[in-house]
């Protein structure tokens, strides 16, 4: 049920977290915004819900990622926005404590722009 709960049904994208700028380490300056699609995150949880029977929501995803690549293969990202969204960036909120005073608190990902093969080969895996 919490899997299922990370997805986005308008869209059929499937978010690594509900979160944003939970540190690492209390106080620490590590904090993420996991509010997006993370492809390799996505095919682990697309494959939970498969075995859980939720058909449907697999089928919303796999249309999501066609629509966020587009057909262009050679752009593929390692994330996206919720909706498909490609450029996603990345601020900060100085004027915000942070969780139990871990600052930054970041609204964004710029992870977008690495690069990691794993997602190629998730990917293709959740689309077979």
């Amino acid at each position: 049920m919490t899997l299922k709960a990370l997805t986005f049904a308008p869209t059929g994208g499937i978010v690594a977290a509900p979160t944003t700028s939970l540190p690492e380490k209390i106080g620490g300056a590590r904090n993420w915004d996991y509010r997006y699609c993370w492809l390799r995150d996505a095919t682990l949880t697309l494959q939970s819900l498969l075995v859980a029977g939720y058909t449907q929501e697999a089928a919303g995803w796999l249309e999501w990622l066609l629509r966020a690549i587009a057909g262009d293969l050679a752009r593929l990202q390692i994330m996206y926005g919720i909706d498909g969204t490609r450029r996603l960036q990345e601020f900060e909120l100085p004027w915000l404590a942070g969780y139990e005073g871990s600052a930054p608190v970041r609204v964004g990902n710029t992870a977008a722009q690495q690069f990691s093969s794993t997602y190629w080969v998730r990917s293709s895996m959740a689309c077979h």
